[in-house]
């Protein structure tokens, strides 16, 4: 049954179905905050702990698009949680702008680079645009904004991206742009800020458009790869936009690394300082201890200012003078490694975990317990997947190996649970053998047994076929 949705209070402007509603899962709600330009204030940060603790089930998630979720939240404290979260300038009092800002900003920008007023002018655009514009926009269309480094966010989901980067020497502008939609390996290069913007309105509308239309024809809106995809294989070519002056199409691919370009925790200098949380999972305490912390210790700045949330279930410290403030560490309970990673070589970083059973109500089998006691036996350079089931909601990309629970009968016919194995694909690929899920929980060892065939030459699994368009359908310089 459907948990009851109370009303929300009538202090919060905006209000529209749907708009801050929260999914349900197994146990209770979960509300998604998005911090605004990708950080958190010490009190902010606070804040969400506290809420966690009283409405929730005493945990944070970190997720891939740089979120913070509440989870296990009481159906009927969820208006409290609400106007909690306003008060502390955390939700919007638009549902329509709550919506749009969908950002993630590159948590490792720094002064002078031009991300964070990119991100700013985004924004601003963003929430002035016509509704009828962005109207229909598909679910969890998003955007993102990275500088030099946008090598390391390659791998986080974004409809579209623009990339503020240094100008060629000589020119008269310190920066450039480029705004690539997804599923186009080329980008749009703008001479000015103002024309990237442009181009990023230009193609978000186009994309409500199309979902309007395929919403119209009772088809699923899609979102902008697999737009593009269907609009490709129809005529063959990419949509013929009216650029603004000025704006063509990049002559080289926008550089695109393979395997998990992510950075370690660690020492970030000048931004900060990356620590990371077993499976993206921070518990309230450890949260609240590590932000009291943070205006008592001082930074190469002064105060430290707060936290940035990163999509690497990471979060950076900002302005920590010293990585090895063993005092401070200590005071901030970053020395408990129960609750935080700080050592770039731990093998908690090779594994990725959904909630699964029994906070998620789809999970055919727990999770988060199996995949941190295999993680010793992840080799390094490779990366282990445990998900509850073919969705694979705790990553999207290919992994080493990943175990997929599923429904399973024995040979008389009696159902168990079982884990399919998937080597170098996601959690809807296709599996080569399958491990029982009571061996895997009560002798991990089985799992060491197949370390050598993570290494082995047999034939990969098949990958899926939801490809992005390929380079050639790039229009023509």
């Amino acid at each position: 049954m459907e948990p009851h949705m109370p009303s929300p209070s009538p202090r919060i402007k905006g209000w529209c179905p749907g708009a801050w509603q929260p999914m349900a899962s197994g146990d209770g709600l979960v509300v998604r905050v998005r911090p605004p330009l990708g950080r958190l204030s010490a009190a902010q940060a606070v804040l969400l702990a506290d809420l966690a603790t009283r409405y929730g089930n005493g945990t944070l998630e970190l997720s891939n698009r740089a979120n913070v979720q509440l989870r296990g939240v009481d159906p009927q404290q969820h208006g409290a949680v609400l106007q909690a979260l306003a008060a502390a300038q955390l939700l919007d009092a638009d549902a329509r702008q709550e919506q749009l800002r969908a950002i993630v900003i590159d948590p490792l920008h720094q002064p002078g680079d031009g991300v964070l007023a990119s991100a700013q002018a985004l924004q601003s655009a963003l929430q002035q645009a016509p509704e009828e514009v962005l109207q229909g926009l598909p679910a969890k269309f998003g955007w993102l904004v990275a500088g030099p480094q946008h090598a390391l966010l390659a791998t986080v989901p974004a409809d579209v991206r623009l990339l503020c980067l240094p100008a060629q020497h000589g020119a008269p502008a310190p920066h450039r742009w480029w705004v690539q939609p997804e599923g186009v390996d080329q980008a749009l290069a703008a001479p000015t800020l103002e024309h990237a913007i442009a181009c990023v309105l230009l193609l978000a509308g186009w994309s409500a458009a199309q979902a309007r239309q395929r919403r119209a024809q009772g088809l699923h809106p899609g979102r902008m790869a697999s737009q593009l995809a269907a609009y490709h294989s129809q005529h063959q070519r990419l949509p013929d936009w009216p650029l603004p002056p000025g704006v063509h199409w990049h002559t080289q691919p926008v550089p695109h690394p393979g395997g998990d370009a992510e950075p370690a925790p660690g020492w970030t200098a000048p931004t900060g300082y990356l620590v990371a949380a077993p499976l993206g999972r921070v518990s309230a305490p450890a949260l609240a201890r590590l932000a009291q912390a943070l205006p008592h210790t001082t930074g190469a700045h002064g105060p430290l200012p707060g936290l940035r949330i990163t999509p690497w279930r990471m979060l950076c410290i900002e302005g920590l003078a010293s990585p090895t403030a063993d005092e401070w560490a200590r005071q901030a309970g970053l020395d408990q490694a129960a609750h935080w990673i700080t050592d770039s070589t731990d093998p908690r970083l090779r594994i990725s975990a959904c909630t699964g059973a029994p906070g998620c109500d789809q999970a055919l089998a727990p999770t988060q317990a199996l995949a941190l006691a295999l993680a010793p036996q992840v080799p390094a350079g490779s990366h282990l997947h445990v998900s509850g089931c073919a969705k694979g909601c705790a990553r999207q990309r290919p992994a080493t190996v990943t175990l997929r629970a599923q429904r399973s009968t024995d040979a008389e016919g009696r159902a168990h649970t079982s884990f399919a194995v998937v080597r170098e694909g996601t959690a809807g690929d296709a599996a080569c053998l399958a491990l029982p899920a009571s061996g895997l929980r009560d002798n991990p060892r089985l799992f060491s047994e197949k370390i050598a065939w993570l290494t082995s030459t047999k034939p990969m699994a098949p990958k899926s076929t939801a490809s992005p368009l390929p380079p050639s359908a790039a229009k023509p310089i």
